[in-house]
């Protein structure tokens, strides 16, 4: 208005300018009339462009990775509705959901049209401010990141058009209110408040807009009961209630509520009975139930979902209830799973419900075909199936097919190229889906780049009728091949966007790129510079929405390779490997056109760069010798640290003693070295260098930026000799800038640097993770597994997983003893001890990087830096010598019983090894983090290694090992020890 009111000539101003001033003059003298949630000055220029052109956001980055084999218009019609909101005067209704859609009807609902949003992710919630201001919010998740992107549009005439506005500074939005429904803390006069994810940078989860939706900030003045209050609220919306008062809306004399599949029902007695209007007699065909996040048979999702057009739910059965973060996993969860197709995912918890949520769940969703997660515990497993059987779990199949056996399968995540049995059939990961002209490992990367980045494609889905039942084993290419489905159990989102040959021409082509790249990673004469080569004839003739797919998909892939290569003893082979890993680092910040991808890549190098653990191992290649001195003066040297054969006995044993040192027998206490001065007579050690190196200063770390001239040194290699074309600069997060990892990778704070007191909250950074004390001993404990020494008496034990730990120094080394906390067979599936221990040790503060102590009851021990760089520091370990066979001899009322505590294992390591000195450049922070934690894989060359095989695979392993940032919430932070 105001721009054609600049255009007139002067004498036509005062007549433009009247209706402006007298609707202005309006709007701030109405008042707001019962039950109107907008200021009048809102009112007033609701349905002008003045407000829209001033907030509507610029420009707005897509967070997601971009798929050509699926598109938000194929789920106009299918798509699940979240939420649904009727105009004050009763005559519009708008609903929002899955992928964007936003339908609308103009009589109660009986008729419904689709509206363009212009967004492609889930609209949570949507509220009528005014007859015609409408205000939706949802939001997604970035790929490898996991940072939670809020999204928020609004409507000047009643949900007909719509438009982004800003709200780049919020997470998730869950749900609105207005006026401050949400507490009691007082807010404005038609005020809009949402409730969202936690900020990764503040942990506030409450936004507020001031102006009518169009912008969105953050409440930096939140209080730590705010935040709590909101989430247990948040999680009893999202997980227990289904976000029931959001999906129904009423009116004069009518009910609608909206559903799964698009389903909108209306109801005109008070909703004692509901007549669906759009998206009658729609279910699911497929119900898949996964153990974990990082069990879901993705692949075959996407097939049974994209290809094959049947409609697919998902559920999420856990072990353990829920917690803080279920609600931002679940939401995880459901944006790659809404990527793949899947109408709905949900969330249970059989082991810890007192209900039957099979049963519910089944009855809700009347599946043809159950497929369970080989992970599910046996009981959950058992309950399912039962309940899959119970023919009173589905009503609704009689009336709408003729009745049929319902089959169950169970699938399982395969990591090697081992052939199924003749009762499996397997899905590889290889295979293309000719419809979409997609592979189906393709589908599993996009889904777990959201999920779990950090994890590696499996080569192959397995899926195998389940044992005792009439479950028929077809080799069909649906899952439901063979039964008669309702036709409301088929999709057609598929069928109006057929693959080009183009893009079947180029998805064929990744078959082989990809068995050539994996190939070239697995050769034991792998050099850096063929990945180079290779990179620089690959990624031009790769499609630019394929490039970030490939590259994390070999980025994965290289870390796994690593990581197998260093635990299998091939020392050049990991070398190369990790070379290999800091070139693709540096190609995905140059080549990979997605900005969270780019961001994570780039962190990842600077952390590199600067980390104390990697620059210790980089600039001492040859360790420093160490000598121990006995009680005659003569002296051995150790060399151990690759392996527990790798010890030397002192001078009076011989190599006799170290033999018999080496063979260890289970229920014995086992010394890791054959020398150790925590068994014997305490003895003095001396360097084998000229000069002896300073507290902290191993390795050459005194000046600054040495780490940095040799990181750039050996990522010079990484650099490709400019055959892409140059990407514009990343983007910026102020959840990512403020991150307490990223800066923490970055050196400007150590991960909750600068503690706060318990009711405090200063913005940013992030609260801090509560120091524990480190008890500081006079007297060194003996390594005997007995802990029996005064200074492990009145601590504070840490319990991280299934195991508990404690710690204790002196002014010469770090002590941690491991104890058992005992746990139910349930939790671990062959009900024994753990079959191996991992301490982690981060000294610098920065959580990227952190030495690895590993060891095993056999005796196998090992030390690396993340799992992949070999390193051989001086440390000594005790085993008590528990193991697979004690649990063997126990009975079978034993074995159903829980394990009882029992000590595993105590540690000694110096403290010039792990931490840095006070006054270190690469010291950030007063404090370093430990983290213990068992771990299920077996050393190679064992009776258990699965015949040499990689172990790239999740046993063994915790959900947070395959984020592509560290957890601070499973690390134990101890304050630094002074000189």
């Amino acid at each position: 208005m105001i721009a054609s009111v600049v255009s007139l000539p002067i004498q036509s101003w005062g007549v433009r300018l009247l209706p402006l001033l007298a609707a202005l003059l309006a709007g701030w003298i109405a008042t707001p009339a019962a039950g109107q949630t907008m200021p009048g000055f809102y009112r007033a220029f609701g349905n002008t462009g003045t407000t829209r052109s001033r907030h509507v956001a610029t420009a707005p980055e897509s967070f997601d990775l971009p798929a050509a084999y699926v598109s938000a218009s194929q789920f106009a019609d299918d798509a699940s509705l979240h939420a649904v909101s009727v105009s004050p005067d009763g005559k519009v209704l708008v609903a929002v959901g899955d992928w964007g859609v936003i339908v609308r009807s103009e009589d109660a609902g009986l008729t419904w049209r689709n509206f363009a949003s212009g967004v492609d992710v889930a609209l949570c919630d949507v509220r009528f401010l005014t007859e015609t201001r409408v205000v939706a919010v949802g939001g997604g998740y970035e790929p490898v990141t996991g940072l939670s992107r809020g999204v928020a549009l609004a409507s000047d005439d009643a949900g007909r058009s719509w438009h982004r506005v800003d709200s780049s500074d919020a997470t998730k939005l869950h749900r609105m209110a207005i006026r401050n429904s949400f507490d009691a803390e007082p807010l404005p006069a038609g005020s809009i408040e949402a409730i969202g994810d936690d900020s990764e940078a503040t942990t506030a989860n409450r936004f507020h807009s001031f102006d009518g939706g169009l912008t969105w900030l953050e409440d930096t003045s939140q209080s730590i009961e705010s935040k709590n209050k909101l989430r247990d609220w948040l999680r009893q919306d999202v997980l227990v209630q289904a976000s029931q008062s959001a999906r129904q809306t009423k009116g004069e004399g009518w009910r609608v509520r909206v559903g799964t599949h698009g389903l909108i029902e209306r109801s005109t007695d008070n909703g004692e009975t509901w007549q669906p209007v759009r998206g009658a007699d729609r279910g699911a065909a497929v119900m898949f139930v996964a153990a974990s996040e990082h069990s879901v048979p993705w692949a075959l999702i996407g097939r049974e979902a994209l290809e094959m057009n049947r409609r697919v739910v998902v559920v999420m059965d856990s072990a353990t209830p829920a917690n803080s973060e279920t609600v931002r996993l679940l939401g995880r969860l459901r944006h790659a799973a809404m990527r793949l197709g899947v109408g709905r995912t949900d969330w249970c918890s059989t082991a810890t419900s007192e209900q039957e949520p099979s049963a519910s769940l089944l009855r809700e969703h009347q599946p043809a075909v159950v497929v369970l997660d080989a992970d599910l515990p046996a009981s959950t497993r058992d309950a399912w199936v039962s309940a899959t059987l119970d023919d009173s779990n589905f009503p609704r199949t009689a009336s709408l097919i003729r009745k049929q056996p319902r089959r169950v399968y169970t699938s399982e995540l395969q990591f090697d190229s081992a052939g199924s049995s003749s009762r499996a059939v397997a899905l590889r990961s290889d295979a293309l889906l000719s419809g979409r002209a997609v592979l189906v490992g393709d589908l599993a990367l996009d889904a777990m780049m959201v999920v779990t980045p950090g994890m590696a494609v499996p080569d192959s889905v397995v899926v195998s009728p389940v044992p005792g039942t009439s479950t028929e084993l077809r080799r069909d290419l649906s899952l439901t091949g063979g039964l008669v489905l309702a036709s409301g159990q088929e999709s057609s989102a598929g069928t109006t966007d057929q693959a080009s040959r183009r893009r079947l021409q180029i998805a064929t082509a990744r078959m082989s790129q990809l068995t050539r790249l994996k190939d070239l990673l697995l050769d034991p004469g792998l050099r850096p510079k063929e990945l180079t080569d290779t990179l620089e004839v690959l990624l031009p003739r790769t499609a630019s929405e394929d490039r970030a797919r490939l590259l994390w998909w070999l980025w994965t892939q290289t870390r796994a390779a690593a990581q197998h290569a260093s635990a299998a003893k091939n020392v050049m082979h990991a070398e190369a490997l990790v070379a290999c890993e800091n070139i693709m680092l540096r190609t995905i910040v140059d080549a990979a056109p997605v900005d969270s991808v780019r961001r994570w890549a780039d962190c990842m190098l600077q952390a590199r760069a600067e980390s104390f653990e990697r620059s210790l191992v980089a600039m001492s290649q040859t360790q420093p010798g160490w000598l121990a001195s006995n009680a005659n003066g003569t002296q051995s040297r150790w060399r151990g640290g690759a392996s527990s054969r790798e010890g030397v006995s002192n001078a009076g044993g011989g190599s006799e003693m170290a033999e018999q040192q080496n063979a260890v027998q289970p229920g014995t206490h086992w010394q890791a070295q054959s020398l150790s001065p925590f068994a014997v007579k305490p003895v003095t050690y001396e360097s084998t260098t000229k000069t002896k190196t300073p507290f902290g200063q191993v390795g050459g770390m005194s000046a600054p930026g040495a780490s940095a001239r040799l990181a750039s040194a050996s990522l010079a290699s990484g650099a490709l000799d400019g055959s892409l074309p140059t990407l514009p600069p990343m983007s910026q997060r102020s959840n990512w800038e403020y991150h307490p990892v990223v800066m923490a990778a970055r050196r400007i704070s150590g991960v909750g640097a600068g503690p706060l007191s318990e009711g405090e909250n200063s913005g940013m950074p992030a609260a801090t993770r509560k120091q524990i004390a480190l008890p500081s001993v006079e007297s060194r404990p003996r390594l005997d597994c007995e802990l029996d020494d005064a200074c492990w008496s009145d601590l504070r034990w840490q319990r991280t997983d299934d195991l508990m730990f404690a710690c204790v120094s002196d002014q010469e080394y770090l002590y941690v003893a491991i104890v058992d906390a005992g746990v139910s067979a349930e939790s671990r599936p062959d009900g024994t001890r753990p079959s191996a221990l991992e301490l982690w040790v981060d000294g610098d503060g920065d959580l990227m990087s952190s030495f690895r102590f590993w060891c095993d009851s056999r005796g196998n021990r090992e030390s690396t830096v993340d799992g992949s760089v070999r390193w051989q520091p001086n440390w000594y370990v005790a085993l008590s010598g528990w193991g697979q066979a004690q649990s063997n001899e126990r009975s079978d009322a034993e074995a159903s019983s829980n394990l009882g505590p029992r000590v595993l294992a105590e540690i000694a390591i110096p403290i010039t090894e792990i931490l840095p000195r006070p006054e270190s450049w690469s010291r950030i922070s007063d404090q370093f983090a430990v983290r213990v934690r068992s771990s299920q894989n077996r050393a190679p060359g064992s009776a258990d290694s699965r015949d040499g095989k990689s172990t790239v695979g999740t046993e063994g392993r915790l959900a947070s090992d395959f984020q592509a940032l560290p957890d601070p919430q499973h690390w134990r932070f101890y304050p630094t020890p002074s000189e």
